[in-house]
């Protein structure tokens, strides 16, 4: 291993160069010493002392004497002037970014009073270890505050701070998390900055600087016409190859036009193709990619109802289509779309309306386009209304079927009693509005009155109404108040309302806390205020006393809560899964994550086998 010393006249400073990486006690040594090791040129260096020298010596004869070589770097004539335009033009330097922040303000205010003696600058160090700034402050000069001179003494400032500048961690601009450097800082004007006196030889060099600036300009707007040139030619290519792909685009589409046969099917011809493969990721232009899709099983499986067929009469004609799925063709229209047999929905306000679980029980198929060549299916479209194929299934392994059974959640006898009450509740409705003669205005104007009407009727009949029987209301804008009405009586406060509770009388909570979990809640009912609590402006506080508690206290309710008079217990297996092992251990598993509804469910079935009917429902609530 060689050693070779230099000696760096310009920064005062001593760089030790190996041809491999020195021993631990040698790092020890230089380290203990004073020494810093330069990534950016690959020496350990340190500062000309006669101790850092005695080291370096040291080392160097340790390691092999007859390779020490010492290169002192020419010190530079500082009587060498350059002009203001030469000395403005920026090129990056060889610089040390390791080192401490006062050893590189020190050299850059040497650099600085050296390349632009006509200037004063003021080079200055602060802020924190891990913080650490420098900032440039220029105050003084001949020239005049937002002249061309000064501007570009200031921008070779920025450059050349910039240049000692190193980032650690940059800044990550989708958080707030900021970027990491070797030092921060800026440069400025003094806010005294003064104009020093221009003498003759300032004078003469802001002339040439003059004529050196209009020289860059008239190459630069020589420069930069040539690039617009070069632009346009670009984009005449860029547009003739696209006028080509256009023209060629063109005669595909019109041989694919000239190639079909489109079969609307009415809907005795119409049927079912069984497990249709459509690939998660849509809206490819090719088939090819959702073949891909495919083949990774990234898919899913969907039934679709053909209501349209088109009939190639030519591979070419096919394959054109294949690769411009995205363009719009006339024959698919007003094609594909989603609908469901399910009894209970008999329009969309339905399904919305519905909780996560009842959805979850909705079968949906699809309307679709069959494509064919030769008689055989290639594929399926679902343009969803649009004139695009917007997805398309494959067909390798599907069925093709007349009918699909769909497997209802009620039965015959279930669904006419429900059509009897939603005709009922239809009739209550009419008399209503035919009662109070707001005809036109009963949605909007008079909807106060029209709501307390029928809330009335309907207990005077004992009319129990639900969800189950709204879906089976035909009128589109009576289903809508139903379902708006239904969630409007269910305020809280309305059912605390006309909830008789007695003070001293014991009752049971369940609610869903903060965490997520069901607690069950025995407590000793004292009383009950409606209130604005917090952004909620239908809320409770409820006032009570604990079991096994002596005080009162008091909790606001604002969401979905069940109450039922008397104290009760749940056992652990209703909201639980429990197993006892041959050997006695006993494991419980939660039925359900935090936060899921379906908690109250277990709560309203087990108690309601128990003929316990809850004073307060905001979860499942009926008028």
């Amino acid at each position: 291993m060689t050693a070779v010393l230099r000696i760096n006249e310009e920064l005062n400073g001593i760089e030790l160069y190996f041809d491999s990486k020195p021993e631990q006690e040698v790092l020890t040594h230089l380290k203990s010493n004073g020494f810093r090791y330069s990534g950016f040129k690959k020496c350990w260096w340190s500062k000309r002392t006669e101790k850092s020298m005695q080291v370096a010596n040291g080392v160097t004869e340790q390691e092999i004497s007859s390779s020490k070589t010492i290169t002192k770097t020419k010190k530079k004539d500082k009587c060498v002037k350059m002009s203001l335009w030469d000395a403005t033009q920026w090129s990056e330097l060889e610089v040390n970014k390791e080192q401490e922040v006062k050893e590189m303000a020190k050299e850059i205010r040497k650099h600085l009073r050296q390349r632009f003696p006509q200037c004063k600058f003021s080079v200055t160090t602060g802020g924190s270890y891990l913080h650490s700034t420098i900032n440039i402050k220029i105050k003084s000069s001949p020239y005049e505050k937002g002249s061309a001179y000064l501007t570009a003494i200031y921008d070779y400032c920025n450059s050349l701070l910039n240049n000692y500048r190193h980032c650690y961690s940059p800044a990550d601009p989708y958080t707030d998390y900021a970027g990491s450097y070797n030092f921060y800082g800026h440069v400025s004007l003094d806010w005294e900055y003064t104009v020093t006196e221009q003498i003759e030889e300032i004078k003469e060099d802001m002339t040439l600087f003059d004529s050196k600036m209009k020289e860059f300009e008239e190459n630069e707007k020589a420069r930069k016409e040539k690039e617009l040139q070069e632009y346009f030619k670009e984009q005449e290519l860029k547009n003739a190859e696209y006028e080509k792909q256009q023209q060629e685009e063109q005669k595909q589409i019109e041989n694919i036009y000239s190639s079909i046969v489109v079969k609307k099917l009415d809907e005795d011809q119409q049927y079912y193709v069984i497990d249709t493969q459509f690939a998660n990721l849509n809206k490819n232009c090719t088939l090819d990619k959702y073949k891909d899709e495919v083949t990774k099983g990234d898919f899913t499986l969907q039934n679709v109802k053909i209501t349209k067929e088109v009939h190639f009469n030519t591979e070419e004609a096919l394959n054109n289509f294949s690769n411009m799925l995205l363009n719009d063709f006339d024959f698919l229209a007003e094609t594909g779309g989603s609908f469901t047999e399910d009894i209970r929905i008999n329009s969309m306000i339905d399904y919305y309306n519905m909780d996560s679980r009842q959805k979850n029980t909705v079968q949906w198929n699809l309307y679709g386009v069959g494509v064919y060549y030769n008689g055989e299916l290639k594929f399926i479209v679902d343009a969803q209304g649009y004139s695009y194929a917007r997805y398309v299934g494959l067909v390798d392994n599907a069925k093709i079927e007349k009918s699909i059974s769909h497997r209802q959640a009620l039965n015959e006898g279930e669904l006419q009693e429900l059509k009897y009450q939603a005709k009922k509740i239809e009739d209550i409705s009419t008399s209503v509005i035919e009662e109070l003669k707001i005809f036109e205005s009963w949605e909007k104007e008079d909807w106060n009155k029209y709501k307390a009407s029928l809330k009335e009727k309907v207990r005077l009949n004992n009319f129990k109404l639900n969800k189950n029987i709204i879906q089976q209301v035909e009128i589109e804008e009576l289903k809508i108040s139903l379902y708006k009405i239904l969630y409007e009586v269910d305020s809280i406060q309305e059912q605390f309302e006309k909830a008789e509770f007695e003070k001293g009388e014991k009752y049971t909570l369940f609610y869903i806390s903060d965490l997520g979990s069901l607690i069950t809640e025995r407590i000793t009912y004292d009383s009950c205020q409606p209130m604005k609590y917090a952004q909620y402006d239908n809320a409770m506080k409820v006032t009570y006393k604990p079991e096994n508690k002596r005080n009162l206290y008091y909790r606001h309710f604002y969401s979905d809560l069940l109450m039922f008079k008397g104290w009760h217990s749940l056992p652990e297996t209703v909201l639980n899964n429990v197993e006892v092992r041959p050997d006695g251990t006993k494991i419980t598993h939660s039925k359900y994550h935090s936060c899921n509804k379906r908690q109250f469910d277990e709560v309203l079935d087990y108690l309601n086998e128990k003929s316990f009917k809850p004073l307060i429902n905001t979860y499942k609530p009926s008028l």
